[in-house]
C-alpha cells in the first residue's frame, strides 16, 4: 500500500511502524541489519565487473573479511566505468544517473548510479522525514494528503531533484513552485516563483538548504510593507486574513513581520553544510523547530533528526556504514601511506569525531567508500527520546576541502587554476573557511604579492575582484553565493612576501595550503602584524 492508501484509511500507526520505525531498534538489531544487506551487496557486487574489480576477484564471507579484504576507496578507483555509464559493469541497473561536483578531480563531476533498489530505499527515507518533520512527539504526525511543500533545493540531475520523483504517485503533495511549470531556471528564480504561490495557497512543509532558507527569511523581514490587492482575489480566505494581519502590524504598529505570522508550518526541513549554525534563528522565523538532515550524491539520504531534532540518526537499510575516528585521521597525516582502522556503528564514543565510509546497499556501486564528510557522534543514545542507537552533527568535509554552503566546494587545485587564470603575481597563499558574526561561512584567503604587484599598483581589493571574476568563471553560477544565499564568499588578507615560507623554514615542515591549523594562522598573523 502506498502512503496516500494508508492516510486515507488513517492507518496512522502503521505509517509510523512502517517508516519510521527503525528508531525503536536496538543497537544489536541494527547490526543485524547492517550485516544482512551488506552481505546481499557481496553477493551481488561479486558477480560484476566493479565489484570483481575491487574485492580483487574474492567474493568475502563474513563482514570481518570483508573489512579486511577490500581497500578503502575514492571515486578514482570508479571513475573510468561510472563516467561513461558503463552499466553492464555494475552490480544492477541504474535507473537515474545523480550529479555532483569532482573538487580536485580529473573530471569537473561525478556520477552516481541509483538502482531501482536504491531509489525504493530513497522513498522511504524522504517519507520518514516528512513524518518527522510534521511530528512533536513519537508516533504522531501532521502529515496529510494535499500538503504544500515549498521546495527550496536544487533539481535533478542532483540529489535534492529526487524527491519530487520518488513521490510521484506514492503520496499527493503539491510543491511548489509547481514542478511542470519551472523549467530549466536558476534556483534563486525558482524560489521567487514558489513563494509568490505561497503567499496565495500557503505552505504546510518546506524543504530548504539551511543559507537559502535564511537568505529567503531575511528577505521577507526586510520586504516593505504592501498588500498584494491584485492577487488578494485568487488567495485563500485564510491567506489574505494573514497578509492584512501582518500588513497592519508592520504598516501601523511598527512591528516585525515573520514568515511565521503569514505560514503556520507544520514542519521545516534543511540540509547543507554550516545549516546547524542557523538552526535557533531559522526557528524564530518559522515558528517551527527545524529538522536536519544528511545525504550526498553518492550515498543517497542517509540520515535525519527524529521528533525531537537532538541529532541525526543513521537509516539502517540505505548503506553500511564505517567510521575513522579523527586520532586515524591524524596518524594519516604524519604517515601519508598509513591506512586507517574503521570502526562500525557499535563501537562509537560520545563527542568523538569520524570520518564516514560507507558501502551502498541495493544494487549501489561503492565499496568502502570515502567522501570525506566528518560527523560528531553526539551521543551513542537517546534515553530522552528512548532511541538506542547513535546520534550524530554533520561537522564538514576532510580539511583539503573547502564547503560553502554545500554548494561551492573548494580545494587546493581549484583555487592554483584561479590564480593562474588571474595571472596576478601572488608569491604565496594559504586558504581558511571561516565564519562572520552571523555565522556564516565564508573563504578567507592570503596571499603574498610579488614586487610586480606594487609596481602595477595592485591590493588587496584589486586582488579580490579579479579572484571572484574568476572563480565564477571557473564555477559558472555555482559561485554567486551574495545573490542567492546573502553570503560574500571570498574574503582577502595581504601577507608581507616571504612570511609563509619564513614559517617553513623556522618550523622544517610544508605550510598546509587549505585550513592549516588554527595556531599556525595565528603565528603568521602575529609575525605580519609585528613587521
Amino acid at each position: 500500500m502506498t502512503l496516500n492508501d494508508l492516510l486515507k484509511q488513517k492507518k496512522h500507526k502503521e505509517i509510523w511502524q512502517k517508516y519510521c520505525g527503525f528508531v525503536d531498534l536496538s543497537l544489536q538489531d541494527y547490526m543485524r541489519i547492517q550485516s544482512r544487506l551488506m552481505l546481499e551487496q557481496i553477493e551481488l557486487m561479486s558477480a560484476c565487473e566493479l565489484g570483481q574489480r575491487l574485492m580483487r576477484n574474492r567474493k568475502p564471507a563474513t563482514i570481518e573479511e570483508y573489512r579486511r579484504l577490500v581497500p578503502l576507496t575514492t571515486y578514482s578507483d570508479y571513475a573510468d566505468i561510472l563516467l561513461k555509464k558503463q552499466t553492464s559493469a555494475l552490480p544492477a541497473e541504474p535507473v537515474v544517473w545523480i550529479e555532483t561536483t569532482w573538487e580536485g578531480g580529473k573530471d569537473p563531476v561525478k556520477l552516481a548510479p541509483y538502482s531501482e533498489g536504491m531509489l525504493k530505499a530513497h522513498r522511504t527515507a524522504v517519507i520518514a522525514i516528512m513524518l518527522f518533520a510534521t511530528s512533536k512527539r513519537k508516533g504522531s504526525f501532521s502529515l496529510r494528503r494535499f500538503d504544500r511543500l515549498m521546495y527550496g533545493m536544487a533539481p535533478m540531475p542532483y540529489l535534492t531533484g529526487l524527491i519530487p520523483y520518488v513521490l510521484d504517485g506514492e503520496v499527493d503533495v503539491e510543491f511548489l513552485p509547481d514542478q511542470g511549470m519551472i523549467g530549466p531556471m536558476s534556483l534563486s528564480h525558482r524560489n521567487s516563483i514558489g513563494m509568490n504561490q505561497a503567499m496565495r495557497r500557503g505552505i504546510d512543509l518546506f524543504f530548504g538548504v539551511g543559507t537559502l532558507l535564511m537568505k529567503i527569511s531575511e528577505q521577507f523581514i526586510t520586504a516593505p510593507a504592501r498588500l498584494p490587492f491584485r492577487s488578494m482575489f485568487h488567495n485563500s480566505v485564510l491567506m489574505n486574513y494573514n497578509l492584512t494581519k501582518a500588513w497592519l502590524r508592520k504598516k501601523i504598529f511598527k512591528k516585525t513581520v515573520f514568515p511565521k505570522d503569514i505560514w503556520d508550518l507544520k514542519g521545516l526541513v534543511y540540509a547543507g553544510t554550516d545549516a546547524f549554525f542557523l538552526k535557533d534563528k531559522l526557528e524564530n522565523y518559522w515558528g517551527v523547530e527545524p529538522l536536519e538532515v544528511f545525504g550526498g550524491a553518492e550515498l543517497s539520504c542517509i540520515a535525519a533528526e527524529a521528533w525531537g531534532k537532538n541529532g541525526l540518526v543513521m537509516f539502517p537499510d540505505v548503506c553500511f556504514y564505517e567510521f575513522i575516528p579523527e586520532s586515524e585521521l591524524a596518524e594519516c597525516e604524519s604517515s601519508p601511506l598509513y591506512v586507517p582502522k574503521t570502526s562500525l556503528m557499535n563501537e562509537l564514543q560520545s563527542g568523538v569525531a569520524y570520518e564516514l565510509v560507507f558501502s551502498s546497499f541495493k544494487g549501489g556501486a561503492f565499496l568502502r567508500y570515502r567522501a570525506g564528510y566528518m560527523f560528531l557522534c553526539v551521543s551513542t543514545e537517546n534515553e530522552k527520546d528512548g532511541i538506542m542507537l547513535p546520534q550524530f552533527r554533520y561537522l564538514n568535509r576532510l580539511s583539503s576541502v573547502i564547503d560553502i554552503a554545500g554548494y561551492v566546494r573548494i580545494t587546493e587545485k581549484t583555487i592554483e587554476q584561479v590564480i593562474e587564470l588571474s595571472k596576478l603575481p601572488l608569491t604565496n597563499w594559504f586558504a581558511v573557511k571561516e565564519y562572520n558574526v552571523e555565522n556564516r561561512p565564508y573563504l578567507h584567503l592570503y596571499v603574498e604579492l610579488g614586487e610586480e604587484a606594487f609596481m602595477q599598483d595592485i591590493n588587496g581589493s584589486v586582488v579580490q575582484e579579479q579572484l571572484i571574476l574568476y572563480f565564477n568563471y571557473l564555477d559558472l553560477n555555482e559561485w554567486d553565493l551574495e545573490s542567492l544565499f546573502g553570503i560574500n564568499p571570498l574574503v582577502t588578507t595581504v601577507l608581507p612576501e616571504g612570511i609563509i615560507k619564513g614559517y617553513e623554514q623556522e618550523k622544517g615542515q610544508k605550510f598546509q595550503k587549505i585550513n592549516p591549523p588554527a595556531a599556525a594562522v595565528a603565528e603568521i598573523l602575529r609575525k605580519a602584524s609585528s613587521l
